[in-house]
């Protein structure tokens, strides 16, 4: 690869995804009917800074939990002992390399092999899928969950080691292996625009905390020392992204409700939350001075063997921040529906809504080892429908919306 240079001095690996993307737009397929087509400081602080004019948009991208059973690892390993998890992003790597700045819900820890492979109900996930995700774009590992205690205070250092040393560029938000790196707001830049990701979780399972610092919990105090720390380190954008609310709900508990008002009071420009293993609705709220601030309740599972149908459709989020000489808003949101199909090997992967085909429904394992023989795509549009609404499309497979 010829050598770039960038006002970092650095050829950034999403720059250079997206210059060999060619910031190509997707066309969806329609799928209305059946049959239709970091870290300690030193990491988070690290910054990527595009050699292009700073633009006046920038898109965030989120995919829910990446819940990582005992069959979702073994889709990845291979007859030599390796093991490699790019086929489960294959079929989202040119949004998420398309997008400004990505997130990825890492709800289990990613301990590795050496702390011993396990699946629910206390998870350690090979880090092997750590590099798959930095492979297909991912910027930001969102690891505050209630699983991210499952192996202690060994687990949270094994993956921040493993961040550190394997892929010092992605963000670490949510878990700390020291006071130190606790303190680091998680940031990155783009074009000359500063973003604080801040993730909190609603707590451990019971686990009780190692040090105060190890895993960023939801709290009215922290999280309003923690905007604020943001502003002051020059953030021009907040997003929020909790992991909370109530397994499998299919609305918002008041819990979540509360938190999002805290959220968007403390300066949150938008909300992504994760947990709840279900899509849930899209709504705006305002905060206390009349601001707009969206919330994707909760974008469900990217990946997982739970055995449950509605927990194979999830959800993308996209978040349009515009930046002027005032501040920055949020122009415009998309709500991407998400598809995890079950299946041997590497045919294990997590499909748009709009690619998804009845074919590929009827071959999902959902549908014998759930025990749900009527999945099918139709169901999951349908379900989209009854999640989302009316602003629902069912012939893009998105909900859109615009300030």
């Amino acid at each position: 690869m010829s050598e770039h240079v960038t006002r970092s001095g650095v050829f950034s690996r999403r720059s250079f995804l997206r210059a060999a993307l060619g910031a190509a737009t997707l066309t969806l397929a329609g799928c209305s009917g059946a049959g239709a087509p970091a870290a300690e400081s030193g990491a988070r602080d690290r910054v990527t800074v595009y050699d292009e004019a700073a633009p006046d948009e920038l898109e965030i991208l989120m995919v829910g939990d990446v819940l990582v059973h005992q069959g979702v690892w073994q889709s990845g390993e291979r007859a030599d002992g390796t093991r490699n998890y790019d086929h489960l992003f294959a079929r989202v790597a040119d949004d998420v390399a398309a997008a400004d700045v990505a997130l990825v819900g890492q709800e289990t820890i990613l301990g590795g092999a050496e702390l011993g492979l396990s699946g629910y109900p206390v998870f350690n996930s090979p880090q092997e899928i750590g590099d798959a995700e930095a492979a297909a774009g991912f910027d930001v590992a969102l690891c505050a969950s209630n699983h991210a205690l499952d192996k202690g205070m060994a687990g949270i250092e094994s993956e921040l080691a493993f961040w550190r040393s394997a892929h010092p560029d992605m963000v670490v938000a949510g878990i700390a292996d020291s006071e130190e790196a606790s303190e680091a707001i998680p940031m990155l830049e783009r074009a000359g625009h500063r973003i604080a990701v801040l993730n909190y979780a609603y707590g451990t399972n019971g686990i009780p905390l190692p040090q105060p610092w190890a895993v960023r919990l939801l709290d009215e105090a922290t999280i309003a020392a923690d905007a604020a720390a943001a502003r002051d380190a020059g953030a021009e954008a907040i997003v929020a992204c909790p992991h909370w609310g109530v397994e499998y709900a299919a609305t918002p508990s008041d819990e979540q409700r509360h938190w999002a008002q805290v959220l968007a009071d403390a300066g949150a420009n938008v909300i992504i939350g994760g947990h709840p293993h279900v899509m849930q609705p899209f709504e705006v709220i305002e905060d206390a001075d009349g601001r707009a601030v969206p919330v994707f309740w909760s974008v469900g599972n990217f990946t997982s063997t739970q055995p449950r149908k509605d927990t194979m459709v999830g959800a993308m989020a996209r978040a349009t921040l515009v930046f002027d000489d005032v501040g920055c808003e949020v122009a415009s949101c998309r709500v991407t529906p998400l598809v995890t199909h079950r299946a041997p090997g590497t045919d294990f992967t997590t499909y748009r809504l709009g690619d998804y085909t009845e074919e590929l429904a009827a071959a999902n394992q959902i549908r014998t080892i759930g025990g749900q023989p009527d999945f099918s795509l139709q169901w999951c549009v349908d379900f989209c429908a009854e999640r989302l609404g009316e602003a629902f499309d069912a012939a893009s497979c998105e909900l859109a919306w615009e300030a």
